[in-house]
């Protein structure tokens, strides 16, 4: 028998709510630890697009995940018989202007934090009330997704290819990388007045470096092959997605060896980009020498999360081909 919609719902989140307060924790936990572990009053801009940023992360491909429930039938949605979408529901549900809108509602509760609440209790504060209302928002919009899937029409494919949308994804990943390492301008250990030749600077860049690739592979362990079965059902990708695996991207030698050379390529990469940019002269801001820095890391993230994810939508394709074989022999019975 199975399961009604509710009680999937109250399944599933036992395991939703504990990982929004992991994200926020570390995400929180790391932007405290460069700000010099005490919150001012701007650092709300910079939480609440944190924040913002993780909630379009977790709706993003949400509606294509229910797409797959609700295709596939394992789960017993009569519960939305009767549930119509209100006028601007699917406007206001769009994961850009709902996680918008919740960013605005984060910045404001970061403000209230700084003004109501001791300095060293703020973050206690934002990091018990925001996973909450992540959750909060995150249940409202998978309810109108999947009321609007009832009515969803596809007149063309979404995607073409697998790497615009990846890219898509290390671009929001960038950003988030970005507004979490801001703060680390103001330590002494990345000042670039002192000129970007610099053996302490280069040694610290590398550091981050390592650090924030460990974040983004960390997370991007999650499969994808559910939400690439509901986009193909969506009709939103097709199977020349990604009809090839890039020869870069083909794992020929141990993860510990790749790591082993990255880290290697990085050294000499950040060595050459500050003993260039000595010579140049001028200054550059932080977050652009990062970012330069960053580039090998950058490259080697697209290639092994291009080859993750080309594997999760093979998986995808034949399980949609499964999927429409015994559909097929369903009918003949």
């Amino acid at each position: 028998m199975i399961p009604d919609y509710l009680t999937f719902m109250r399944f599933q989140d036992r395991k939703i709510i504990p990982f929004f307060f992991l994200i926020v924790f570390l995400l929180l936990g790391l932007f405290w630890k460069n700000v010099g572990y005490e919150f001012v009053a701007h650092d709300a801009a910079f939480i609440s697009g944190i924040l913002a940023i993780v909630l379009f992360h977790f709706t993003y491909e949400l509606r294509a995940y229910w797409a797959y429930k609700c295709v596939v039938k394992n789960i017993d949605f009569s519960w939305f018989a009767e549930k119509k979408l209100w006028r601007y529901e699917t406007i206001l549900a769009h994961p850009a202007i709902a996680s918008l809108l919740a960013g605005l509602v984060f910045w404001l509760m970061a403000k209230a934090c700084f003004l109501f609440s001791p300095p060293g209790d703020a973050l206690a504060v934002l990091c018990l009330v925001s996973p909450l209302f992540l959750y909060s928002v995150f249940r409202l919009l998978r309810t109108s997704y999947i009321k609007q899937l009832a009515s969803t029409s596809v007149e063309k494919v979404k995607y073409k290819h697998l790497y615009r949308y990846l890219a898509f994804y290390l671009f929001l990943s960038v950003c988030l990388s970005l507004l979490t390492i801001a703060p680390l301008k103001h330590h002494p250990e990345f000042n670039l007045a002192g000129g970007f030749f610099s053996a302490p600077l280069m040694v610290a860049m590398l550091v981050l470096c390592a650090i924030v690739l460990v974040v983004n592979l960390v997370f991007v362990r999650l499969s994808r092959r559910y939400i690439f079965l509901g986009r193909l059902f969506l009709q939103e990708i097709d199977f020349y997605f990604s009809a090839a695996l890039p020869t870069l991207a083909q794992r020929e030698m141990p993860f510990w060896l790749r790591m082993a050379l990255l880290v290697v390529v990085e050294a000499v990469w950040i060595m050459l980009v500050s003993m260039l940019l000595a010579l140049v002269g001028g200054q550059i801001a932080f977050e652009v020498y990062f970012l330069l820095c960053w580039l090998p890391c950058l490259a080697y993230s697209y290639l092994h999360i291009y080859a993750l994810w080309h594997s999760d939508f093979l998986m995808a394709c034949d399980m949609y081909l499964r999927w429409g074989e015994i559909n097929k022999q369903s009918s003949l019975w």
